[in-house]
């Protein structure tokens, strides 16, 4: 039995969170400090979205991506296909991927799934500023 058109309830369209991911740019660096410390899917959406924007923002001459994991304890399947993606539309620019910050239990799970192959990593400030610039 279905619902007349007028009863039917349209299914939630998660808003943009500025929550889950906070995206500046400098130059040609995208940064996006992913603030969810949990990456499921619907802030893997999220933050897709909003970084991808970022990313294609008219006039802009990326160079790096940067994905600061520093408040993430856990990503799923859905987050990590969202990485795979900002990868992506990164390097269909020329621009490399930089994941900054991981904590242990997630640079284990980008090995474990051989995704280490895709990224640069930076652990500090130190290593990051050496990605960005060489």
């Amino acid at each position: 039995m279905s619902l007349p058109k007028s009863v039917m309830i349209a299914p939630a369209v998660p808003d943009p969170n500025p929550e889950y991911v906070d995206v500046t740019t400098d130059g040609g660096v995208v940064t996006a400090r992913i603030t969810e410390s949990n990456v499921e899917e619907q802030a893997a959406s999220i933050i897709l979205n909003t970084v991808r924007e970022a990313i294609n923002r008219p006039g802009l001459d990326l160079q790096a991506v940067v994905l600061d994991f520093g408040e993430v304890v856990f990503i799923n399947s859905s987050g990590l296909a969202a990485c795979i993606e900002l990868r992506n539309a990164a390097a269909a620019q020329d621009a490399r991927t930089i994941v900054y910050r991981p904590r242990n239990d997630v640079s284990d799970l980008f090995r474990l799934v051989k995704l280490d192959r895709l990224y640069s990593f930076a652990r500090d400030a130190k290593e990051l500023n050496e990605l960005v610039s060489g």
